[in-house]
């Protein structure tokens, strides 16, 4: 009895658990769309018509960012795209890079050096690493840091809204 118990507990907290991750996944997932929607492009970097929506691997944040297809930002209907190929990263307007893709991370931001592409991540310190925006986890919440040196040297601009929710912003 105390075995079957035993498992019911695990089988509950582990339901809990995912269900504690979907809904984070989704939150990191609306926050991405806000970053769209609060950044400025160069001229011609969205005269292809979609606003391309990438991600690196398989299933990305539980399947929340592929629900944002189809969606409207700035007037451009979002492509999501995942799994990409090296040659393809320059295709995007944003990149998610998950924490699980750490081992990449600086091949990724050395290919995108100087070029319009949003990049987000969910892995510890991205934004000192290089990267423009990286989602935290903070007393609960998803919270975000801003390298905005990274993000102004693609060309990018985001809005002082934007800014001052970020809890850090580097210069």
């Amino acid at each position: 009895m105390e075995m079957v118990l035993l498992c019911l507990f695990v089988c509950l907290f582990a339901g809990m658990a995912e269900a504690d991750n979907l809904a984070e996944d989704t939150v990191k997932a609306g926050f991405i769309l806000n970053f769209a929607k609060y950044t400025e492009w160069p001229a011609g970097a969205l005269d292809g018509g979609n606003l391309r929506v990438c991600g690196l691997g398989n299933q990305l944040l539980s399947g929340k960012l592929a629900q944002m297809q189809g969606r409207q930002v700035q007037g451009h209907e979002i492509q999501v795209r995942s799994t990409m190929r090296v040659d393809e990263w320059r295709d995007c307007h944003v990149l998610f890079i998950p924490a699980g893709e750490k081992q990449r991370l600086e091949l990724v931001l050395r290919a995108l050096a100087q070029t319009p592409v949003l990049t987000v991540s969910d892995g510890e310190d991205f934004t000192r690493s290089g990267g423009m925006i990286g989602l935290k986890l903070r007393a609960g919440r998803v919270r975000f840091d801003i390298n905005l040196a990274a993000v102004r040297k693609a060309g990018l601009n985001l809005s002082s809204q934007l800014l001052k929710l970020a809890d850090e912003v580097t210069q």
